[in-house]
């Protein structure tokens, strides 16, 4: 190995470390000299590789269009060198990215395209994420029987594959279909089991994203009390976790349990959740910010 592909893999490897402990300034750093040092090297794998890693670091962080131009430029640059497998992948994230914005249309056919490539290379874990994906898009539209199909296939190959950390996220997106068709006994059953499976993995944020989906159920079933007493512990931890999107949803979530039977807490809890939105600049914070701004127009009448 040559001096400068190690220093492409250190700095690599010392992104990836950083990003997984949540140090993202430092792993961008790295990543970015790392990209810098690919480019001036010549060397095309190590560049896609680099815009990938990069624009996994901004989807952490919801620069949402950053992150969907770098996926797409790694995704160009992967095919040119035959990482089929490497492209596929990007495709997901890409995928990802347009899908979290509220990008729909874009979302379908990255989505479409990433789960044709990963069945192709029979790779199932990568299906299954394709297929959560799948769900999600389906769900966001209002197609309940299309997304229940996505997200039990999805979640047989997790059980296959005895991936508590999959099956635990899937279980939130088959909590929401669930809910979202009226089954409100087995929402709060999936979301207990997500809950569980995250609290032994130690995964405070997807727990309270359980939490999240408990509430939002109990409102359903206009038990309103124990909805916002999980809403209430779903933010306190997104709080404690710096996580600012999260915060501001949930923050909303338990406005709406609130309001109107205490309009003043929901109020302040509109509020707040307005603040937190100020560094996104995405379509779905953008709609979620006007949405917020009627509300507290309407409450101050």
């Amino acid at each position: 190995m040559n001096d400068t592909n190690g220093q492409l893999l250190l700095l690599n490897q010392l992104g990836m470390s950083h990003r997984s402990v949540d140090q993202l300034d430092q792993a961008a750093d790295y990543l970015g000299r790392a990209l810098t040092l690919a480019r001036t090297a010549g060397n095309r794998t190590e560049e896609a590789h680099a815009l990938n890693l990069l624009g996994l670091i901004h989807l952490r962080t919801r620069r949402l269009e950053a992150a969907a131009a770098h996926f797409a430029q790694s995704i160009g640059i992967f095919r040119e060198v035959s990482g089929d497998r490497w492209a596929a992948s990007a495709l997901s994230n890409l995928a990802g990215a347009h899908l979290e914005a509220g990008c729909l249309r874009e979302a379908e056919a990255a989505i479409q395209a990433a789960l044709a490539a990963h069945r192709a290379l029979d790779s199932r874990q990568s299906v299954g994420n394709a297929l959560w994906l799948t769900a999600e898009l389906h769900r966001e539209r209002g197609e309940i029987e299309a997304a229940r199909e996505a997200i039990d296939e999805a979640l047989k190959i997790a059980l296959s594959l005895r991936n508590r950390g999959l099956e635990g996220f899937w279980l939130l997106s088959l909590g929401d279909i669930q809910r979202v068709d009226g089954q409100h006994g087995d929402a709060l059953a999936s979301y207990r089991r997500s809950a569980m499976l995250h609290r032994r993995l130690g995964d405070r944020s997807r727990e309270a994203l359980a939490w999240r989906g408990t509430g939002r159920t109990y409102a359903a079933m206009d038990r309103h009390g124990e909805a916002a007493a999980f809403h209430r512990q779903a933010a306190a931890v997104h709080r404690d976790l710096r996580a600012e999107w999260e915060l501001a949803v949930e923050l909303d979530h338990l406005a709406a349990t609130l309001h109107p039977q205490a309009p003043d807490a929901a109020r302040a809890h509109w509020a707040e959740s307005l603040t937190h939105l100020t560094p996104y600049t995405d379509p779905r914070a953008e709609s979620l910010r006007s949405r917020l701004e009627r509300r507290l127009t309407e409450i101050d009448g």
